[in-house]
């Protein structure tokens, strides 16, 4: 058995109506005042509401930023822990998709540290310690809830992933309420989102690890079988329940194991062509899973006879390759695009796009196949 190191939240709080026992987690049991990290969408839906009177019934008072725009900038990072040390607040919780969640990790960190966020970017650079740290997702995709990640767009428009074990929360919460009213689209985008960290977790070239590839797999299992039910019929608790879990399972498992080449290619068509990131990786999955084949197909196999029970024994290929159809037609399925002439990207977008994927070396060192440029060219042509 080869030796890993696993991390994880401090405390999983699961169940519906479990956010109204958020002032009595040990994070925030002592704290006076909170910093709550959200955006205007969830204040206009009453979402923050909820965590607001929870906090205040526990007897603390509440600063409230909800500027976070989708795919955040730099600037945003520091305006909210700004807001938390001007409100003089001694902890943080994130409330909504990875956006918010990604701004309160690192206002956690910020708002007790006067390191630069710009001098975080990249592997264990951050420093100093964060403040107690609570978050709460209301999509089922990122799982952000449960990493040490946090990607902003720095001031030079691109994608900046920091990784920093301080950026692992003390606790999570998982609210099954807070999601019934995510629209069918969010839906589908976040939880093709969390399908991907788990196929890249179970295949990655680097950390891959027996505790990551069960979580992986069980993610796989409770994503797959309810992402349909919870796009169509979105106001069914269970259905909403299983994806919530699948995907804060799944991000256990990519940040101990890591993510790979569909998500260096996923970047650029975020920030070039304004695509959700569950909406990019759509775009890449199959293609890249393609290329990858030829040394991953005995664990997509696994992967296969994981979710599919029905699946018989049969050879791996045959196995690898059904699973790659079924996430082939699942895409567009559950109302997602599928071509990245969908997304308006032409033939002419794709050295753009190729020099932005390459400058994820992490991400692209990660995949289970080497890619050259030329490999990572010829990928987006045939996503076109």
């Amino acid at each position: 058995m080869s030796s890993f190191e696993f991390q994880t939240p401090g405390t999983i709080l699961s169940g519906a109506g479990s956010v109204r026992r958020i002032a009595g987690t040990q994070a925030l049991r002592s704290a006076r005042r909170t910093l709550l990290v959200t955006d205007r969408t969830l204040v206009d839906l009453g979402l923050a509401g909820r965590v607001e009177q929870a906090l205040r019934e526990g007897g603390g008072e509440v600063v409230t930023f909800a500027d976070v725009e989708p795919e955040p900038s730099a600037e945003t990072v520091r305006s909210a822990a700004a807001a938390g040390r001007d409100g003089g607040v001694d902890a943080v919780v994130g409330l909504g998709g990875g956006s918010p969640m990604d701004v309160a990790k690192l206002a956690a960190l910020l708002a007790a540290c006067p390191q630069p966020v710009e001098d975080m970017y990249g592997v264990d650079r951050a420093e100093g310690r964060r403040l107690p740290l609570v978050l709460i997702p209301t999509t089922a995709g990122t799982g952000s809830e449960a990493t040490k990640v946090a990607v902003v767009t720095g001031d030079d428009g691109q994608k900046s992933p920091i990784l920093a074990p301080q950026l692992v929360c003390d606790t999570v919460i998982l609210d099954v309420e807070l999601t019934l009213g995510l629209p069918p689209a969010i839906t589908a985008a976040t939880g093709v989102d969390a399908m991907v960290h788990a196929i890249e977790a179970y295949t990655s070239a680097v950390r891959k690890n027996p505790v990551s590839d069960q979580l992986a797999l069980q993610a796989l299992r409770l994503l797959s079988g309810s992402i349909r039910t919870a796009v169509a019929h979105g106001e069914q608790v269970e259905p909403r329940s299983r994806m919530l879990t699948g995907a804060m399972l799944a991000g256990l498992a990519f940040v101990n194991a890591t993510v790979g080449a569909v998500h260096a290619l996923a970047y650029p068509l975020g920030t070039g062509f304004h695509v959700s990131h569950g909406g990019s990786t759509a775009l890449v999955l199959v293609p890249v899973m393609r290329f990858n084949m030829p040394e991953a197909t005995p664990l997509y196999a696994e992967i296969a006879r994981a979710v599919m029970p029905d699946l018989d024994a049969g050879e791996d290929r045959e196995a690898a390759q059904r699973l790659v159809t079924s996430l082939e037609s699942l895409i567009p399925e559950v109302g997602l695009r599928g071509r990245l002439h969908e997304a308006g990207v032409q033939e002419g977008d794709v050295p753009d796009l190729v020099a932005g994927a390459l400058r994820q070396e992490r991400l692209l060192s990660y995949n289970i196949k080497p890619m050259t440029p030329d490999d990572v060219e010829a990928v987006y042509r045939a996503s076109l």
